[in-house]
């Protein structure tokens, strides 16, 4: 009876280990391997004690102007869970590319195989990325949170359960407390200092208590006494299960003393990956001896960059021989205790089922959007002077419009003075909403870039976001430009014609933010400024107000079909002076432009309805946003290549 059931209970094991799925970590080299057995099922504190990183000849090169460069060679190494790892190396030793590759952060050009429980079999990358944070050594914040604020949202956005969402403020405190940040809860992210902004971006990532804890450079900037601070909290996560590997330049003796597992690197090599203990009799064997009470950083920092005379190649040698040594014996360990606890390890179908699903949960798009609304309505908010700055310019810009253009829209001797005021409305919506947004974009890009290489949320949670809460601050800008700048210059004061206008304003304010939009996803900040006056006053050439279309060369008048500018303009035109407009008035005998139709004529218009104009702008705006999206999409690609 004993021996059917232990029969039993192996063959359930067997087919477990069986039911796992398989899926490439990269396109044909790199493969990532996850256990999803019973034991990363279980709960939190027994499923995170699972996650050992293993990973074997990693390789990673790049092109640079047609030089190829080798990042990391033939790198082998793992990290254990319940103990803390640290890398260390020089600078360009490879230390951030490592950790990068290990999170799933860039796996594209990347040779070797990575897996997590080494008898596991390949998963889904996403699998582990859920259960895994990596904090860069550059983390941006948005400026206009408090840190609570900063904390909570990003408790609310990766806590998935209710029962953790209803204690996120409680989760909030701790994590404040324990990282020395209690103090500075209600100050806003771009008033912190250096070291407590370091903190707060630790802070938001270890929300979720995650089983695996991947931190680049996380001392630079602290003081000695925030830095220990840090490191034991770090220290009490790996004691509580967690795999904690922290990439550091060059710790305190004081910190060292914390960590348990040591890899180096240096030119991309591994030069030693194992138990900090052994470090210093690996390196005595390669005839290299550490003075005593010598810092073992600095002592194998000064070896690895040959300021102590040896044989680095003899020295890589040996420690990739020892490390094959200790993985052998390792394995065998493991194998005689998984065939000692098999009994131990056999859970019931329902437990395993529901932990998998709580494994895989995430937030729904829609329950992402509702709290990154949230957010941008703080920011916008808090955003106080930009917002009524922008809102401003608008109304003095109108105002002075009207003081110069006074009563011109009825007065058949000033239609060209009126016609350039129909133009001058345009520009200035176009620039005064694309300049701001060109400026502002590229650090909400790197927020949003930083958030969702670590899974906060999705790319179209985010951009749809964007769109929503931009759009109020567009109309109500667009409006009281128009009305202001409509009413004093003296336009025909008719509803249809006012609702025109309105309409064709409100798209062009649109298009200016997205084509500023645009133009600083896709580039930085110096070069959107320049790009965009550039890249405008050849579509303004073709606007139709310069330069009537009709007499522009047959080979340049297809150009004028790209050109937003003179659908616009056309817009405005066939608005003001058409649909059977009475004649202007005229303060002297004749006036040839009395005549709206005239006028109409003189410009060469209208080639088209007011209603394609309006559908044109519209494909405009839905095609610059695709472009938009797509270089997001581009972006994040490149992040991990």
């Amino acid at each position: 009876m004993a021996d059917c059931t232990m029969r039993e209970m192996l063959e359930a094991r067997d087919n477990n280990k069986n039911d796992a799925i398989t899926v490439n970590m990269h396109d044909e080299d790199c493969r990532i391997q996850l256990c999803e057995t019973e034991e990363l099922m279980k709960p939190e504190a027994q499923r995170k004690s699972q996650l050992r990183i293993e990973f074997n000849d990693l390789n990673y090169s790049i092109f640079r102007n047609g030089i190829k460069k080798t990042i990391l060679r033939d790198v082998t190494g793992h990290f254990e869970s319940g103990k803390i790892t640290i890398i260390i190396g020089p600078s360009g030793a490879g230390k951030t590319t490592l950790l990068k590759i290990i999170s799933g952060e860039r796996w594209i050009n990347v040779d070797g195989i990575v897996t997590v429980n080494v008898d596991g079999i390949e998963q889904n990358r996403g699998t582990f990325r859920k259960q895994m944070c990596y904090v860069p050594q550059e983390f941006a914040l948005l400026p206009f949170l408090t840190t609570r604020e900063t904390l909570y949202i990003a408790a609310r956005l990766k806590l998935v359960k209710q029962s953790e969402q209803m204690i996120a403020p409680m989760i909030v405190n701790d994590i404040a407390e324990s990282l020395g940040l209690s103090n500075c809860l209600d100050t806003l992210a771009n008033k912190l200092s250096g070291g407590e902004r370091k903190r707060l971006s630790i802070g938001v990532e270890m929300m979720t208590k995650p089983s695996v804890f991947l931190l680049d450079e996380p001392t630079s900037g602290l003081d000695s006494v925030a830095s220990n601070q840090l490191i034991n909290v770090l220290h009490d996560m790996a004691r509580a299960n967690c795999t904690v590997v922290c990439a550091i330049h060059q710790p305190s003796s004081q910190m060292i003393s914390h960590f348990d597992d040591i890899l180096v690197l240096d030119r991309g090599r591994c030069m030693y990956c194992g138990p900090k203990s052994e470090i210093l009799n690996t390196y005595e064997y390669a005839g290299y001896t550490c003075p005593r009470f010598y810092n073992i950083a600095e002592f194998v920092l000064e070896v690895i960059t040959e300021q102590r005379g040896g044989d680095l190649e003899s020295l890589y040698k040996i420690c990739r021989s020892e490390y094959e040594k200790s993985k052998s014996h390792d394995k065998h360990l493991k194998n005689e205790t998984d065939l000692s606890t098999t009994s131990k390890e056999n859970f019931e179908r329902d437990d395993v089922l529901t932990s998998a699903n709580n494994t895989k949960q995430s937030l729904s798009m829609w329950q992402q959007q509702k709290i990154l609304f949230l957010r941008a309505l703080i920011c916008i908010k808090r955003d106080s002077t930009m917002t009524m700055l922008r809102f401003a310019v608008h109304v003095i810009v109108a105002l002075l419009l009207g003081a110069v253009f006074y009563d011109f829209g009825n007065d058949a001797k000033k239609v060209n003075s009126n016609v350039a005021c129909l133009f001058f409305l345009l520009l200035f919506l176009f620039f005064a909403n694309s300049m701001p947004a060109v400026q502002m974009f590229p650090m909400e890009a790197a927020v949003f870039l930083q958030e969702h290489l670590n899974n906060w949320y999705s790319l179209r949670a985010y951009y749809s976001v964007k769109i929503l809460t931009d759009l109020p601050m567009q109309i109500l800008c667009s409006s009281s430009f128009l009305l202001i700048s409509y009413y004093v210059t003296g336009q025909p004061m008719e509803s249809d014609r006012l609702l025109q206008a309105w309409s064709i304003c409100v798209l062009i304010t649109i298009l200016g933010q997205t084509v500023g939009i645009l133009t600083g996803s896709a580039f930085n900040t110096e070069l959107g400024v320049f790009l965009i006056p550039a890249l405008s006053i050849p579509l303004l050439l073709f606007a139709g107000f310069f330069l009537k279309i009709g007499e522009m060369s047959v080979y340049l008048q297809p150009l004028s079909t790209v050109s937003f500018f003179r659908y616009g303009f056309e817009g405005m035109m066939q608005t003001i002076y058409g649909s059977d407009r009475p004649n202007l008035y005229c303060s002297e005998i004749y006036c040839y432009l009395h005549s709206p139709n005239a006028i109409l004529s003189t410009m060469g218009m209208p080639t088209m309805s007011f209603y394609v104009i309006f559908m044109i702008l519209g494909c405009w705006i839905i095609c610059l946003h695709v472009i938009v999206y797509t270089v997001l999409c581009w972006k994040i690609y490149y992040a991990r290549k």
